[in-house]
């Protein structure tokens, strides 16, 4: 069993992993000379961003986001965003509407 401490007001969680999982871990952090927790917090914060830029796609496809509210709430920037849906292949959509809806503070 492992525990993940966040830092700056920071929470304790414990988790279960594989024999296999914690060997990989293991290696993983042998090999970039660092400690398992720091590993695990670099992976969750990447797997969670991670997660943010997928949920603001999904919600961008569906047209209830614009780009640029996408692009806030994936905390990348405009341009980064739009290049990132076209390595995806997914299709720019930008309407008269979008465009007042992001000029709204």
């Amino acid at each position: 069993m492992y525990y993940v401490q966040v830092m700056s007001e920071s929470e304790t969680i414990c988790l279960r992993l594989s024999k296999e999982t914690a060997k990989k871990l293991r290696e993983i952090a042998n090999n970039e000379e660092k400690d398992r927790s720091t590993l695990i917090r670099e992976i969750l914060e990447e797997g969670i961003e991670e997660k943010n830029i997928e949920y603001a796609i999904e919600l961008y496809q569906k047209g209830r986001i614009t780009g640029w509210k996408a692009a806030q709430l994936s905390n990348i920037s405009l341009w980064n965003f739009y290049k990132l849906l076209t390595e995806k292949g997914i299709l720019l959509q930008y309407s008269q509407q979008d465009l007042e809806e992001d000029l709204k503070p």
